[in-house]
């Protein structure tokens, strides 16, 4: 018998709470990169109107996936299920940023358009 069991209430909620927090922390990050390296993805329109109508959308369908298969699949308990979604989440948090969040096509201030706080030990 486990610990907590899953239930499908509890991944519903999970699922909303997890994916979308981390779908907009994401898009967060990717905003203050953008204005630290002086990023203009954008042309015409704000960067902000790009990453609420196209950047928000893709990260929480990636996201919300990601957490629904690594929750169901990853055990009967509750912990290992966040444990599996987090670090699926986090992956892929990370291949996105790398590949939006500091894009090579668009000049920057910034060497590689890398911000000034991301961490050296962190890869893009």
């Amino acid at each position: 018998m486990a610990l907590f069991p899953k239930s499908g209430k509890v991944e519903s909620s999970l699922t909303i709470v997890v994916g979308g927090g981390s779908a907009f922390g994401l898009v967060v990050l990717t905003s203050r990169s953008w204005k630290a390296c002086n990023v203009d993805v954008s042309g015409p329109m704000p960067n902000g109107l790009t990453l609420l109508f196209l950047g928000l959308p893709l990260a929480l369908i990636v996201n919300l996936v990601l957490f629904t298969i690594a929750y169901r699949y990853a055990g009967k308990t509750l912990f290992m299920g966040l444990i599996a979604a987090a670090i699926a989440i986090t992956i892929a948090d990370l291949a996105l940023y790398s590949w939006q969040g500091t894009p090579a096509a668009s000049p920057g201030t910034c060497p590689g358009n890398v911000p000034p706080f991301w961490p050296v030990w962190i890869p893009t």
